[in-house]
């Protein structure tokens, strides 16, 4: 029994591989999202499905797996849009200050200029107080011993620039 060139067996084992492939990679989608070794795994053992299929069948029963495997994409495709697994697959909220996502304090260049006072060893980074406010600062010229007195050089974003004041200001 012959059919595109291909006995059952054949056909079972090419369309097993694809159905396989398809699993794993449904199995990644549902089940254990971020690992990404079963999408890996699942798309290469699709492929197989088609290679063997090409290498035992010949080129039209390839071509027939191969449709198969294009049909089943794009059902898995329409599945995935329809229980909203893309939803969980891209990010597609807007990561707005209106929304309260900002990388930058404001508020922070009020302490340009002031002295305070390091509450941690500055190696380069630490903390210090300026008046009531204490402050993740980083220092300019590198180790500043807890306790010493800092002033603020410059502020960029988040990023709070001291350095050591001089015993004889």
């Amino acid at each position: 029994m012959s059919f595109l060139g291909g006995g059952v067996l054949e056909w079972v084992y090419a369309l097993a591989l694809l159905v396989l492939g398809f699993v794993l990679v449904l199995l990644e989608i549902f089940v254990i999202p971020g690992l990404n070794i079963f999408g890996i795994v699942g798309f290469l053992t699709a492929v197989a499905g088609v290679g063997y299929a090409y290498a035992n069948m010949g080129g039209m029963a390839a071509a027939a797996v191969a449709g198969l495997g294009l049909v089943g994409t794009a059902v898995m495709v329409r599945l995935m849009l329809k229980v909203r697994a893309w939803d969980r697959l891209v990010l597609t909220n807007d990561m707005t200050r209106e929304a309260g996502y900002d990388s930058a304090k404001p508020g922070r260049e009020d302490l340009l200029g002031q002295k305070g006072e390091a509450l941690s060893t500055l190696r380069p980074a630490g903390r210090a107080q300026f008046g009531e406010q204490v402050v993740d600062v980083v220092s300019e010229g590198g180790y500043i011993e807890r306790g010493e007195q800092i002033e603020v050089l410059k502020v960029v974003g988040n990023k709070v620039v001291v350095h050591l004041v001089d015993a004889t200001d």
